[in-house]
């Protein structure tokens, strides 16, 4: 963020746009091994310890004299073996084939783990966001010709990694885990939400000798994705979601936003034995579509009214006209209760990945060029530095085309 302050006008409009947005939470991606120590010493990232010592810190400024006010602090949990199967841009430092599983257990897990559990930081919540994609990925993508989910799936990568992480943090009371959840324009379908149940309940049911459910507090959805919260001027009925009609762009999937989505997964999930309690977080970090494209009224076609400009739901890298959503807040909606927040897991500003066709090799950190960040992808703003990088451009798009505005 300080890189975008640096760029813009003093005193200018774009100024104030990231003086208001230094104000809001967002998520600590753990995407690597290398960022539990981190390298603040050598003017690099803050390590794991170093961000829960500065929130300890902050706990105690805000609650002045006698009880901790509570803090939570929100960690992304995001390196398993050949992660993110179906797709180039976040593939990941470990591989399977190179005992990945061993390392991630013993060097990631169970490191992060060990901090957690230490006993400065016993009156923190901790909010674990736990694998964004990898699952939904191999749900979604084994049989398909996707070697590579294949793979993962016939050898337990995903399923094994994930029991071991549950199961680890399940022991300190303080840790929240929500599982990622993909979005509606991904597991939305009939036939996809019920691989979805069957298997989320399978994975958690394994995570643990109880066999409990109620072992994670529930589901992260819309990770580091662009689906709105809700589509004001319609609903998922037949004339909406039909291919009949101009991009045919709900391709028959009733779930046409976030909340819908997440009405019925939270039914589907209970009647599949999981507690009533279960609750979801969302990312609104990139949801908002604000800005002059914005419609503003309904119209005869779902093209000229949907508030979500993609020009195919399926697209996500460096989306063009998106902007932040809602702000982040425990407890947003009245009528939906089982809604524990909305988040900014994904940091507004942090890039999805590169279209940069030489880098078609994986760096250190495993990430390469993915066509979904090409030019050949008409919603991928150009430019893009490798996922996780600051994005300049992407940032203060996404600022100028806030909804609500930002102030």
């Amino acid at each position: 963020m300080s890189t975008s302050l640096a760029k813009v006008p003093a005193s200018s409009s774009d100024a104030a746009l990231v003086a208001a947005a230094a104000r809001f939470p967002t998520a600590v991606w753990l995407d690597r091994m290398a960022l539990i120590d981190g390298q603040k010493a050598t003017g690099g990232a803050m390590g794991l310890v170093e961000h829960l010592d500065a929130a300890v810190a902050q706990q105690r400024e805000k609650s002045g004299s006698g009880a901790l006010r509570p803090m939570a602090v929100t960690l992304v949990i995001y390196d398993l073996p050949d992660r993110d199967c179906a797709a180039l841009a976040s593939n990941g430092e470990l591989q399977a084939a190179n005992n990945g599983l061993a390392v991630y257990k013993t060097q990631y897990i169970d490191r992060i783990a060990q901090i957690l559990a230490r006993p400065a930081y016993s009156g923190l919540r901790i909010v674990t966001v736990i694998e964004p994609d990898s699952f939904p990925n191999m749900l979604t993508n084994v049989g398909v010709g996707m070697t590579a989910c294949d793979n993962v799936s016939k050898n337990n990568v995903y399923v094994d990694g994930i029991r071991y992480a549950i199961n680890k943090f399940a022991a300190q009371k303080n840790v929240y885990m929500y599982l990622d959840i993909a979005h509606s324009g991904w597991l939305g379908w009939d036939n996809n939400r019920a691989k979805a149940i069957q298997g989320f309940k399978d994975l958690v049911q394994g995570a643990t000798t109880s066999g409990s459910l109620g072992v994670i507090r529930g589901f992260a959805s819309n990770t580091a994705n662009y689906t709105p919260l809700d589509e004001p001027f319609f609903d998922g009925t037949d004339d909406v979601v039909s291919t009949g009609g101009t991009t045919q762009f709900y391709e028959w999937n009733r779930m046409v936003d976030e909340q819908t989505y997440l009405d019925k997964l939270r039914s589907e999930f209970v009647a599949a034995g999981f507690p009533s309690s279960l609750s979801f977080i969302v990312d609104t970090s990139r949801n908002g579509w604000g800005g002059p494209k914005r419609p503003t009224t309904t119209a005869a076609d779902v093209d000229d009214m949907r508030i979500d400009r993609r020009a195919r739901r399926g697209n996500w890298c460096n989306v063009k006209d998106a902007g932040i959503g809602e702000r982040p807040r425990a407890n947003p909606d009245a009528k939906r209760p089982y809604i524990d927040a909305y988040m900014f897991i994904k940091p507004p500003g942090a890039s999805d990945g590169t279209g940069d066709g030489s880098t078609t090799t994986p760096n250190s950190e495993g990430k390469r060029a993915d066509p979904m960040c090409s030019s050949s992808n008409v919603d991928a703003l150009q430019g893009a530095p490798h996922a996780g990088l600051w994005f300049h451009e992407q940032f203060m798009m996404l600022l100028r085309n806030a909804y609500p505005a930002l102030k």
